[in-house]
């Protein structure tokens, strides 16, 4: 199912990055992950929108002016219908309001950033006539996403009570992990952070689909990122966790080596 032709409410629709290097991150994105770009003017930010098979599938951005000390990082949002609504309920079930909803000209959504209880950042897309994503689970295309944190039971409370969604534990007492769904489809995930993660905060971590792991992984090499875990073993494929040469992690997954 590459194309999504339908707005998704309640489950995430969208990837951006903040980068420190704009030109470095679009060279390495783009051999990386096959993509193309269509650049913003400055009263826009620099947003600069990604496209897999000429389909949007992400963007890429530089921080914001003053935010010098922000991470260089990706950011997960979930499409709502009502961003005003959704924060009211994300305060009732203990997370925060980061930046409240504000417009994107000339008619694309309203966007918001929050923090969930257990201090993982994530955003919130209210469609305007910008859907989101319009291609998953190919090559370059977002594939999964799940939420690290230190009490995955309670953070898997909050992301069901704040989006309607239903919550299954999986099988097993390696890794403490919860499937987020919205009825049959598995939208996200939930996993518990132990003794191994010390020191690295709470994160939503974005998930890519490449054609082959080994090309991948040369890629990203030669444009100074790094791996940090894997290939994991997953029933959908292998997965890579890695950072670009300006810090950002994220992973990506592919059946084929």
């Amino acid at each position: 199912m590459p194309m999504l032709t339908e707005r998704l409410i309640n489950r995430p629709v969208w990837f951006d990055l903040s980068t420190s290097d704009l030109v470095a991150a679009k060279a390495l994105y783009a051999e990386l992950f096959g993509w193309t770009f269509g650049d913003s003017p400055a009263e826009l930010g620099f947003y600069t929108m990604a496209f897999a098979q000429g389909i949007p599938a992400a963007a890429i951005a530089p921080k914001m002016p003053g935010q010098d000390a922000a991470p260089v990082a990706w950011t997960v949002y979930f499409g709502v219908t009502d961003a005003d609504a959704t924060l009211a309920r994300i305060t009732a079930a203990g997370g925060t309001v980061m930046v409240p909803p504000m417009a994107i000209p000339p008619d694309l959504g309203r966007m918001a950033i929050a923090i969930d209880p257990g201090s993982a950042v994530f955003g919130l897309w209210e469609h305007g006539s910008f859907t989101g994503a319009g291609i998953e689970g190919e090559h370059g295309a977002m594939c999964w996403t799940e939420v690290a944190c230190r009490n995955a039971a309670a953070n898997a409370q909050f992301y069901t009570a704040v989006f309607s969604l239903t919550s299954q534990r999986l099988p097993g007492d390696a890794v403490e992990y919860y499937i987020l769904h919205d009825g049959e489809p598995a939208v996200a995930g939930v996993m518990q952070m132990d003794a191994a993660w010390e020191g690295i905060p709470p994160y939503w971590m974005p998930y890519f689909a490449v054609d082959a792991l080994n090309t991948a992984n040369a890629t990203l090499k030669k444009h100074g990122g790094k791996i940090l875990n894997g290939p994991i073993p997953s029933p959908y494929g292998k997965i890579m966790v890695v950072q670009d040469a300006q810090g950002a992690v994220f992973s990506y997954m592919s059946e084929h080596d």
